[in-house]
């Protein structure tokens, strides 16, 4: 084992502008998609904030006696998802809109009756504020008698509703071409530090050492690249968002999970790049000595006989 660890270490340091660049490259891209996923987690939690305050407003048909309210009442705070309703009648609608309106008082001067009608404020469950959901629950209130209209900002919820499905698609696609990218970059670089040390290679095969054994100091090597630079750009992540949140409050940066996630998405890209560049490089290199006329072929060293 510790040889296997010596020779990733001599790999590593042989090629060292080779290994710094490929670190530099997963850091970079690590960072990126890092970025895009605390921009996405931070999206999601305006949206949320957003999405708490959903209320909808089911408004009254003029004339309606004290005991149809109280039935279509009763017949709203039994639809599934509907948490609490709260009637407000045309003198409190006309109260609320006095306070909003505190500033331009002489606008409200102009009404000589109250225009605004009684409504029933309806509290929907966290579970059910999507656009299905609210859609269903309005088709549902809308079959009631005594219902004029409803309002619960369908436009805005289902732009809503679309920017998250894009923001999850974006993060989708910057994962595929990040993984590319930089398993791509360890391939060649260990694919490089394969055929530079192809004698020895031929060496420990004549001895009879075993595929594992040959091949795991390059794997070991391409799990290191994938460490640091997931180690690096999660600490660059960390520092920029401590930062922001000196700036910006209640800015969410990674959590735990998140973080230890993208340390070992590093890590797998390492060690997929360069599993994939080491089996492809013995295959070639066994390929050719097969290929080889006999006489041309390698023999051991006297030393190792």
């Amino acid at each position: 084992m510790i040889y296997i660890i010596q020779e990733a270490v001599k790999g590593f340091f042989k090629n060292k502008s080779m290994s710094f660049i490929t670190i530099g490259i997963i850091t970079i891209s690590i960072f990126i998609f890092g970025l895009f996923i605390a921009g996405t987690a931070n999206m999601l939690n305006v949206i949320k904030l957003a999405e708490d305050r959903i209320e909808m407003i089911v408004y009254l048909k003029d004339n309606l006696k004290a005991e149809e309210i109280k039935l279509l009442d009763e017949q709203i705070a039994t639809i599934l998802g509907v948490q609490q309703t709260e009637f407000v009648s045309k003198e409190q609608a006309l109260e609320n809109f006095k306070k909003e309106m505190s500033e331009n008082s002489p606008l409200l001067s102009a009404f000589e009756s109250n225009p605004l009608p009684a409504s029933i404020k309806v509290t929907v469950s966290m579970a059910y504020k999507t656009p299905e959901y609210l859609r269903e629950i309005s088709e549902k209130i809308k079959l009631f008698s005594g219902v004029e209209d409803i309002d619960y900002g369908s436009e805005w919820i289902d732009d809503l509703d679309r920017i998250i499905k894009i923001l999850f698609f974006i993060d989708i696609i910057l994962g595929i071409i990040i993984t590319l990218s930089s398993v791509f970059v360890v391939f060649n670089t260990i694919r490089l530090t394969v055929y530079a040390r192809r004698e020895q290679i031929d060496i420990m095969d004549l001895v009879g050492a075993t595929e594992t054994y040959i091949e795991l100091p390059y794997i070991i090597e391409g799990i290191v690249h994938g460490l640091f630079g997931s180690l690096i750009s999660t600490a660059l992540l960390y520092s920029l968002f401590s930062f922001i949140s000196t700036k910006i409050p209640n800015v969410i940066f990674l959590n735990s999970s998140l973080t230890v996630f993208m340390v070992f998405f590093g890590m797998i890209l390492g060690f997929t790049g360069s599993f994939m560049s080491v089996k492809q490089c013995m295959n070639e290199i066994r390929e050719v000595k097969r290929l080889e006329p006999v006489g041309k072929r390698k023999t051991l060293p006297r030393s190792v006989k």
